[in-house]
């Protein structure tokens, strides 16, 4: 094992670094976030008994084991913060507007898909919700969960939550979906029921065919970290995955101007909405 620290990135390892998770996972990082690159692979490279980030670039491109390694290697990169009943009202939004218009048009099941899940907490948090609203009886739903990190899934899949993730959530509801097992908190089997995990890349041509066709689609805090061309397929994804109507929920900071005019925008007080109409 080679000694202990962080590792320095030359500028030509960055841009061939950059331009190798760029192709895989379409997350472009600018040139002021090498600290970062060094800070959280210098671990890995250690581990791996490599000394300079030019062998680590040669490993991932031509070691037999490349493909497991670019799996370890996004899974430190990708960037998962995340907490219980974040941005709630399109969660809201979506309980008292969208679903009951379906109900009312006669639509006995629904389908919903967290695109980018990240450890659970939003696909649990929806599942929360429509369980407090009486929703589970009315319909068939189905939640589906992804995410490229195959890290954070596996956190998801074993519902085992601290309590920073707990940030803003009424005590009742902690109470009433958690049950305390040492210094965390397990969520109830019956909500982790509705939930069907799985590792998914949203510029995979393969994820629409996946997910097969939805209602309703939650892609919160991702786009941010794609450019253009890359918001622009996963965007088309979503279009053609959702039926009509259809609704697609993106973070607060984030907007499909000059991204795409497939969809119709409406405000809704608590947040944006995209409707495929």
């Amino acid at each position: 094992m080679i000694s202990t620290g962080t590792i320095k990135i030359k500028d030509d390892e960055f841009v061939e670094l950059k331009d190798i998770i760029y192709k895989n996972a379409a997350i472009a990082f600018a040139d002021s976030k090498k600290y970062l690159i060094e800070n959280r692979l210098s671990k890995r490279l250690q581990e791996l008994n490599f000394s300079s980030f030019k062998d680590y670039i040669y490993y991932l491109k031509y070691d037999p084991k490349k493909r497991e390694e670019m799996e370890v290697l996004l899974n430190q990169v990708t960037i998962n913060e995340t907490y219980f009943l974040r941005e709630r009202a399109q969660m809201d939004h979506m309980i008292k507007n969208i679903i009951p218009d379906l109900l009312a048009k006669g639509k006995k099941s629904l389908r919903i898909w967290s695109a980018a899940c990240s450890s659970g907490e939003e696909p649990y948090s929806i599942a929360i919700l429509l369980n407090e609203a009486g929703l589970f009886n009315k319909m068939n739903i189905e939640i589906l969960a992804t995410d490229i990190n195959t890290e954070v899934l596996g956190i998801a899949q074993k519902g085992l939550y601290r309590t920073i993730s707990f940030r803003g959530v009424p005590p009742a509801v902690q109470q009433k979906y958690f049950t305390k097992d040492g210094f965390t908190f397990k969520i109830d089997p019956m909500i982790m029921s509705k939930i069907k995990f799985f590792q998914g890349n949203l510029l995979s041509p393969m994820i629409g065919s996946k997910v097969g066709r939805l209602d309703v689609i939650f892609c919160r805090n991702v786009l941010i970290y794609f450019d253009i061309p890359a918001k622009q397929k996963v965007i088309e994804t979503f279009h053609k995955a959702l039926g009509v109507p259809g609704a697609l929920y993106l973070g607060h900071s984030e907007t499909l101007n000059k991204i795409s005019d497939s969809f119709k925008m409406e405000n809704f007080g608590g947040g944006i909405i995209y409707r495929k109409g």
